[in-house]
Formats: C-alpha cells, sequence, structure tokens
C-alpha cells in the first residue's frame, strides 16, 4: 500500500507541475520530480529494489519489535494519504477553482 501510494504520489505530482500552476513544496524533491526518467528511478524502482530487503529485516525482528514497525507503517500510511488527498484538493481546484 505505500509503495502504491508512493507511486500515486509522483505521478499526480508529475501531472499537477506540468499545468504550470503547480510547484513540489518538497525541496528535496524539486530537481528529482522537474526529469521524469530520475523521478521514475527515485519513487518506483528504487523503492521497488528497497522492499525485499526490508521485509526480509522485518522477518528477523523478535515479536516485540512488531508494533514498533506496525506504528512506523501506520505513520507512513498516513502521510502517503493525507499527500494524496493534497492532490485530490489540487486537481478539484485545477478542474472547478
Amino acid at each position: 500500500m505505500i509503495y502504491s501510494l508512493n507511486v500515486v504520489d509522483w505521478i499526480c505530482t508529475v501531472v499537477l507541475l506540468h499545468t504550470g500552476g503547480f510547484f513540489e513544496a518538497n525541496p528535496l524533491m524539486q530537481s528529482i520530480v522537474s526529469d521524469i526518467s530520475l523521478g521514475f528511478l527515485v519513487k518506483c524502482i528504487l523503492p521497488a529494489l528497497l522492499m525485499v530487503p526490508i521485509w526480509r529485516l522485518i522477518c528477523l525482528l523478535e515479536i516485540t519489535d512488531l508494533p514498533l514497525i506496525d506504528r512506523f507503517i501506520s505513520f507512513v500510511l498516513a502521510l502517503y494519504t493525507a499527500i494524496c488527498a493534497v492532490h485530490i484538493v489540487n486537481f478539484g481546484l485545477l478542474h472547478f477553482g
């Protein structure tokens, strides 16, 4: 789910940036999203490659460490959900504002 929201965030950001009425709010991503190939690499390929080692590390954790991982995953899901909600609002402003 986190990976999917990450990709949706990237696609929505690229589409909104191409309208000319929006800008990338994250200063670390400004130069990355301006280049489609680099953005695809950083937002789609790299996270996909990182999923396997992260999953293996999680499987090695003790059962007592899992609640911490659950909280972290919940935080990241909430963050990406909020980002995607902002994109939805921006698309609404673009088309109806």
